[in-house]
């Protein structure tokens, strides 16, 4: 956000006729930030802001200083509290939606789920009508494996964007981890109609085919054909390889298993289950060299994954 939020800090107190001890840092903070002084620029805007608590002003600006080092969940807090200080603020409500966002994104990429689920009732508290706000929520409850919870989370994003392909989604993975097969079936066929060249749609069908075609309830064909179908819509969907990988492999054809494998190694993919099939097709195909060496990354990663633990929020 550059300056902005800064020269807005200048703007507002460049008329003052004294000159306040609040409104000095504020100013000197104004200079540390533009010359890099960044975590001098914070230490000011703190003191000024215990000087004048009730002035979002300078919570706004020490938020836009953590921005500008990446430092978004100190952002996010600085932020918030300005909001807290000036809640009809909407320019500031919608900056806080958009970091509570892109936070989110980020505790969900490094595994942080609880802390996740922290932020995502938080931004649906100040967002009640955000799509995107219940989206977040919804994964975030998945993650956390409360699936009713998530469904309700996903349909509320969907009934506030129909037009999100991504809400369709969730839902029906939702519905399916919560036990709700029917449910998600007609959430899968109606998304599919509904964006006939959304591929993740088709692939998360197609994963939960291939898993009830494990206890019989469907065949394998159909799941194979709904993965066979975003593959002609994108042929780089990762988990869509390894699921028709995997089923090249109980049918006996190693040399297809292998090639699915390569591509979705290729295109993201490598988890631990990944690497122990890759290493069964490598084997069946005789290169047992290759063979041993997958096993060895697989046994790395599955110790990574297991050993994952969640820093408290």
């Amino acid at each position: 956000m550059k300056h902005s939020l800064l020269i807005a800090v200048w703007a507002a107190t460049a008329a003052a006729e004294e000159t306040p001890p609040a409104i000095a840092l504020a100013r000197r903070a104004y200079e540390q930030a533009r010359a890099g002084q960044f975590a001098e620029a914070a230490a000011g805007l703190r003191e000024a802001a215990r000087l004048d608590p009730a002035n979002p002003i300078y919570r706004t600006a020490l938020g836009g200083v953590f921005e500008r080092q990446g430092q978004l969940g100190e952002a996010l807090a600085a932020f918030a509290e300005a909001l807290r200080l000036d809640p009809a603020n909407a320019a500031l409500r919608s900056r806080v939606e958009s970091l509570s966002l892109d936070w989110g994104a980020i505790l969900a990429k490094q595994r942080r789920y609880r802390a996740g689920l922290v932020l995502a009732r938080q931004t649906v508290a100040r967002s009640p009508q955000s799509s995107s706000a219940h989206l977040m929520l919804g994964l975030f409850l998945a993650r956390n494996q409360q699936n009713l919870a998530a469904v309700d989370a996903y349909r509320r994003a969907l009934v506030l964007d129909p037009l999100s392909a991504e809400a369709s989604v969730g839902l029906g993975i939702a519905q399916f981890s919560a036990g709700l097969t029917r449910e998600a079936q007609a959430t899968f066929e109606a998304g599919i109609q509904a964006f006939p060249r959304d591929a993740i749609h088709r692939q998360a069908y197609g994963v939960m085919l291939m898993k009830m075609a494990e206890s019989g309830e469907v065949p394998p064909s159909r799941g194979a054909g709904m993965l066979a179908s975003a593959l002609e819509i994108d042929e780089t969907l990762a988990e869509a390889r390894y699921q028709l990988g995997n089923l090249a492999l109980m049918h006996g054809d190693a040399a297809q298993a292998l090639t699915h494998f390569d591509v979705a190694a290729k295109n993201g993919l490598d988890d631990a289950r990944l690497h122990y099939a890759a290493s069964r097709a490598l084997r069946r195909l005789g290169r047992d060299a290759d063979a041993d060496g997958r096993l060895a990354i697989f046994r790395s990663r599955k110790v990574a994954e297991d050993s994952v633990r969640e820093p408290l929020p």
